[in-house]
């Protein structure tokens, strides 16, 4: 064994490789590059970039999506509270104040204060609003109050609500006479 010519090419070896032969270097030495942070640093401003506007729209429609959740519940709530208590109810529309509420239908009724009969009610967050409520018998109403008669068996007329937000996107709301299901689209949905 040549033990000089291992040396030699040892010492050549270290001479152009020395990073594997530094054992002793302390590991506070060690770090990043400042182009190493620069790239990472670029890298994290481009992922925002694209990330934001994606971000600041899935807000916006979650609003809408959740007024529309609040209202779905209203709506499923009355239903059954109309068929528990045998009685018939009115849910209200204020299609200017944005305000959705229920009360106990009183026509006929020796009930005279409407005060108490009052329920709580569901205002819309500012950047929703009520864009129009199309039902059966009556044509688009897109201002006013506008009261949806639900009778005791919890059966009401077909109705199609419409909700908005300032970004132009739409939600229908399908109530259906019978069933209790309450369809959602994403579009503008017309009575068929």
């Amino acid at each position: 064994m040549n033990i000089p010519l291992i040396n030699s090419t040892l010492k050549t070896y270290r001479r152009f490789h020395p990073s594997l032969f530094l054992h002793n270097q302390s590991k506070s030495q060690q770090g990043f590059t400042l182009l190493e942070l620069i790239i990472v640093c670029l890298l994290i401003t481009v992922s925002l970039a694209f990330s934001v506007p994606n971000l600041r729209q899935a807000l916006v429609v979650d609003q809408l999506s959740a007024s529309s959740r609040k209202v779905i519940a209203l709506i499923r709530e009355v239903r059954t509270l109309a068929a528990q208590e045998q009685q018939p109810y009115l849910i209200h529309f204020d299609l200017d104040g944005e305000k959705i509420w229920y009360q106990q239908d009183t026509y006929g009724s020796d009930i005279e204060n409407e005060q108490e009969n009052h329920h709580p009610s569901i205002q819309l967050p500012p950047s929703v609003h009520l864009q129009d409520i199309l039902t059966g018998d009556t044509e688009k109403k897109t201002s006013g109050d506008v009261a949806l008669w639900i009778n005791k068996q919890g059966y009401m007329e077909q109705t199609i609500l419409h909700l908005a937000d300032d970004q132009d996107n739409i939600i229908s709301l399908v109530l259906f006479p019978f069933l209790s299901t309450i369809k959602v689209y994403d579009t503008y949905i017309g009575l068929e």
